[in-house]
């Protein structure tokens, strides 16, 4: 008799299991206030979610939200990588440090319920295991490391890589941050940042633009293959330079990369601060210039 219910209730699993299946959606409910269902439908426009649930840097859907001490959210790697060369806000202008920052576990929660569960941890883990860092990745980390411990014994300065492949160094009062991003074919970045009297204005992002864009123009024409660019937060100007591969072939071609990065900052601080001028000329890292063109 066991045997035979045993029977009936497998026939019988297919029709329980539709009734609820529609038992579950019949109970999904939606919350109009901010207009996704709990029940979790992947299919969810990113047009349709509400606005705290983008960084405002990135301008994507955080994964990994923080929260500052004024109840502004960011995705965690974005305003680490902020603070990394300014020390205030990028939504206020307030003053802001990393140990400001605090996990929103109930704004990850609310965005986990409107796009769908996260990945488990066995299926994290997998992934992890097969895109681990391959050697390519982990060499260019130590090319650069080794360039920099070769400039360093040939100047005052003393850099080397940390272990999350950042390292910082001061030129003429401007300190500068260089990092190698854990990404394929990522090359290497190089930030200065500056307070700026003027602001954000059409006119002076017009100018800016033109120097980023001349400078570009000149990189390209000497055979560079780096970009500059810039960001502005309210009175802050964050300069960038997006190191090519091709521009860390050898250690001399790196150094005068460099070089010509420190140059470029040092010519945009006098642009932000025309009262406070500093030097321009003959910018050498070590005692002895670098004979690359």
């Amino acid at each position: 008799k066991s045997r035979e219910r045993r029977r009936r209730r497998a026939r019988s699993a297919p029709a329980r299991y539709s009734r609820n299946n529609n038992n579950s959606s019949r109970g999904r409910t939606t919350d109009n206030n901010n207009g996704y269902t709990s029940g979790g439908n992947n299919s969810q426009s990113n047009s349709n979610l509400p606005k705290h649930f983008f960084c405002p840097l990135t301008k994507r859907l955080m994964k990994d939200p923080v929260m500052d001490n004024e109840g502004n959210a960011y995705e965690r790697e974005a305003i680490e990588r902020w603070l990394r060369v300014q020390s205030s806000s990028p939504v206020t202008n307030g003053s802001l440090t990393l140990d400001m920052l605090r996990p929103n576990r109930e704004l990850k929660r609310a965005i986990y319920r409107a796009t769908g569960k996260p990945r488990s941890k066995s299926q994290t883990r997998t992934k992890s295991r097969s895109t681990s860092p391959t050697e390519e990745l982990n060499s260019n980390r130590v090319l650069i490391d080794s360039y920099l411990r070769e400039i360093s014994s040939k100047s005052k300065l003393s850099v080397s890589l940390d272990g999350t492949g950042i390292c910082a160094f001061s030129y003429r009062r401007t300190t500068f941050v260089i990092e190698v991003p854990i990404t394929p074919g990522a090359g290497f970045m190089v930030y200065s940042s500056f307070d700026s009297q003027y602001g954000e204005s059409n006119t002076n992002n017009n100018k800016l633009g033109d120097k980023m864009e001349a400078w570009n123009t000149w990189l390209t024409n000497i055979g560079r293959h780096s970009r500059v660019s810039y960001v502005m937060a309210g009175r802050k100007t964050v300069f960038t330079l997006k190191g090519s591969e091709g521009d860390m072939t050898t250690c001399d071609v790196f150094q005068k990369t460099l070089e010509y990065f420190v140059t470029m900052s040092l010519k945009l601080h006098n642009f932000l601060h025309p009262m406070e001028t500093k030097v321009v000329d003959n910018v050498c890292l070590t005692r002895v210039p670098v004979a690359v063109a």
